[in-house]
């Protein structure tokens, strides 16, 4: 199969919308080289195991996709040997979830495409959509992500909820690939991300048909921006996995600034106030680039590393092997010479509760339920601070200086 689209894709459809300008900053990078990680490829692995489960089921025309997976036990899917924990901690939750989204529409659903390679119309991208399911009454999209970064389905908003773009990518892009799907007033599309490892495991919504036109007007709109001249850059969350950050001047120019900043220092010479003074101003705008900082840190020491790992030349830098911590040689060896040397039975081996993980893939096994009572969160009094559009539940602490006064009518009317 061919590269994805360098102008746009699913995974970068939101930030393209929102900054057509990064596509000139992004074909302006050397090239970069392809990388991996153990968790994209236990991803891809899952993705297979799916894919495998899924077309079974289009051939058998059958739903019982849970027996099937037991069937792939020690089987060698993609890279790898399934294996119970495979199952207990990836391919079940997912089915299960899925089961639970047919589930919420109705069901009475079969497979319609299993890795469908869908073009977006208009322009020359395209993706890739997981699975395809219709019913009488609906076409669902899902999307499984194994990885353990939270991805929904929509994302709150001030103004309301936004839809994941990347689903409304592969959502348009598969109405105008399979239009058989999606007859008018037939069929009412939802858009879902299964994601095992997350706290919630399933997301979804539906969408409106004029959401899907909307959508595919803002990328063409976007694609006509990016290829035109001097195309505008915007700033924002869309830029979080964009590999241009370290060129790009909405985020050089604050590291300038932030150089400006600490030549010359504001000194804190008043109270606390709940007003706006130089000194909280100061504090919220060194913040703020302190914060770019450290995001434009990570997006240069990864693409530094890439680049000393295809062989480049970076002065003043260079390779080493990563230390690794220590750990014992294997159990029964350890044991053995730490009883020769006297240890007694709980010097040698320590006695804890499972994870919440692996509790809760056990009580799946057994069909109970574990009581909300038994997880707790502890109390604290300590405070962090968040930006305060991202507060969930904000602080509000009283000045000292009216404590101060609070104390001292009290002690003047004892007085």
């Amino acid at each position: 199969m061919a590269n994805h689209s360098q102008l746009v894709g699913g995974s970068s459809a939101g930030r393209f919308v929102e900054c057509p300008g990064s596509y000139a900053q992004i074909i302006a990078l050397p090239p970069q080289p392809d990388s991996t990680s153990i968790f994209a490829e236990e991803g891809t692995f899952a993705h297979a195991v799916m894919d495998t489960l899924a077309r079974k089921r289009k051939r058998s025309n059958t739903t019982n996709m849970r027996n099937d997976a037991e069937k792939l036990l020690g089987t060698k899917v993609y890279d790898r040997e399934v294996t119970e924990k495979h199952l207990d901690e990836l391919i079940h939750p997912a089915i299960d979830r899925l089961i639970e989204l047919e589930n919420r529409y109705h069901g009475g659903f079969k497979v319609a495409a299993v890795e469908a390679r869908v073009r977006f119309p208009g322009v020359p991208a395209f993706g890739t959509a997981d699975l395809l399911l219709v019913s009488n009454s609906h076409l669902l999209l899902v999307d499984y992500k194994f990885g353990v970064g939270v991805v929904t389905a929509t994302y709150a908003e001030q103004d309301g909820e936004r839809l994941n773009p990347q689903l409304l990518f592969y959502l348009t892009a598969a109405r105008h690939t399979l239009p058989n799907l999606f007859k008018t007033g037939m069929r009412r599309p939802v858009v879902a991300i299964i994601q095992p490892r997350a706290e919630v495991q399933l997301t979804h919504t539906e969408v409106a048909p004029d959401e899907i036109t909307q959508f595919e007007e803002d990328i063409l709109r976007a694609v006509d921006l990016a290829l035109g001249h001097n195309p505008p850059l915007h700033r924002g969350d869309h830029c979080k996995w964009c590999p241009a950050k370290t060129i790009c001047p909405k985020w050089v120019g604050p590291i300038k600034e932030l150089a400006l900043l600490g030549k010359t220092p504001e000194q804190r010479r008043e109270m606390a106030s709940k007003e706006l003074t130089p000194f909280g101003e100061y504090l919220s705008r060194a913040k703020t680039l302190a914060t770019d900082l450290v995001e434009f840190t990570k997006e240069l020491d990864a693409q530094l590393k890439a680049y000393l790992e295809d062989g480049g030349y970076v002065p003043g830098y260079t390779l080493q092997a990563k230390t690794k911590l220590r750990q014992w040689i294997d159990d029964d060896t350890v044991e053995r010479a730490l009883i020769n040397l006297g240890f007694p039975d709980d010097a040698i081996w320590q006695r804890k509760l499972q994870t919440f993980k692996v509790a809760d893939a056990a009580a799946k096994r057994l069909g109970v339920k574990i009581p909300d009572h038994l997880r707790v969160a502890p109390p604290t009094d300590e405070t962090v601070v968040v930006r305060s559009d991202e507060a969930i539940a904000p602080i509000e602490r009283p000045l000292l200086i009216d404590g101060f006064a609070a104390s001292a009518a009290r002690l003047s009317r004892k007085g």
